[in-house]
């Protein structure tokens, strides 16, 4: 028994001192990231660079300075994440290539974001206007961003062998992709959707139903219906592929008639100030999930979903 013992403890001990250093690591990386993406926007001379970079003169120009902030933020976050969970997965027994593969990855997609986010940048209220003054675009970017940067972080892109269910690493990859892809898409929707909601004009005084907590509900349902047919195409088996999609198809449904209802209740705004409209939004999508649960066609359209996440997508 005393043998049995003390094997346990050293490895339990191990365990818990990997998890502090990895969450150390995590920590540090983002706080870093942070600063050093600051320096480089604010104060780029404390670094021996040029007092007004051209690029972020072009960012500030555009009034796009706080995303500009967010985007570098990102794109150093990833990288200065990888090297310092590299030692600590060392100590893990996780494989550093594949990391560093979804790594790369992850920083291509941090890149296309910040790329997509200028182009965008137009459809959304001017700096005067009341969606861009209280910094909702930069919030909804960070938000698009930080599912990719968590795993980076965290450390979660290195995949310790076999796993804790004793995956290989081919399905510890799947796992952790179809885990960020539902994430990211989740995230993903509800920008759209809110991007949409806030600029809807048909008409003007009804953009609060399409903007929250419509925009919210059915953009968050949306992405995830597409983060689980990524997530069902990663399924190895038949049955396992084909119940995610079955959850991405009702997900879909679900997305499409919050929308339908969002979309109804906007209407309002022909005859009622936004105010009046603003109050409507929320009893009827309470309503439409209340029918949803009593009506069985309409319950076929109207689902309330938990979420199932990979296991060990982001193991700890």
């Amino acid at each position: 028994m005393a043998t049995s013992r003390s094997g346990t403890e050293p490895a339990e001990g191990h365990v818990k001192r990997v998890k502090a250093l990895r969450m150390t690591a995590g920590t540090v990386a983002g706080v870093a990231s942070l600063a050093l993406a600051l320096a480089l926007t604010l104060t780029p001379v404390s670094l021996g660079l040029p007092s007004s970079p051209a690029l972020y003169e072009k960012v500030r120009a555009e009034d796009r300075g706080g995303e500009g902030v967010i985007v570098a933020w990102a794109l150093l976050a990833v990288p200065i994440g990888g090297l310092l969970q590299t030692p600590v997965a060392r100590l893990r027994g996780a494989r550093i290539t594949a990391g560093w593969t979804l790594l790369a990855g992850y920083w291509l997609y941090v890149l296309l974001v910040a790329v997509t986010a200028w182009q965008v940048q137009g459809l959304f209220p001017p700096a005067d206007g009341p969606g861009k003054s209280g910094g909702l675009f930069g919030a909804l970017t960070a938000l698009a961003l930080a599912t990719p940067v968590g795993a980076a972080c965290s450390g979660a892109v290195f995949r310790p062998v076999p796993g804790e269910h004793g995956d290989t690493l081919g399905g510890q990859i799947r796992g952790h992709l179809a885990t960020v892809a539902l994430f990211t898409w989740s995230f993903n929707g509800v920008f759209v959707s809110m991007l949409i909601g806030k600029s809807f004009a048909f008409p003007r005084s009804g953009s609060f139903p399409m903007f929250f907590p419509g925009g919210l509900l059915w953009g968050f349902h949306a992405g995830a219906a597409l983060g689980m047919l990524i997530g069902a195409r990663l399924q190895r088996t038949p049955e396992a592929r084909a119940a995610t999609t079955a959850v991405a198809v009702s997900l879909t449904r679900t997305a499409a008639a919050l929308l339908l209802c969002c979309l109804g209740v906007a209407q309002l705004g022909w005859i009622l100030p936004a105010w009046a409209v603003a109050l409507s939004a929320f009893p009827a999508l309470i309503a439409l999930f209340t029918l949803g649960s009593r009506n069985k066609r309409l319950g076929r359209w109207v689902e309330f979903h938990t979420l199932e996440l990979p296991k060990g997508g982001f193991d700890r």
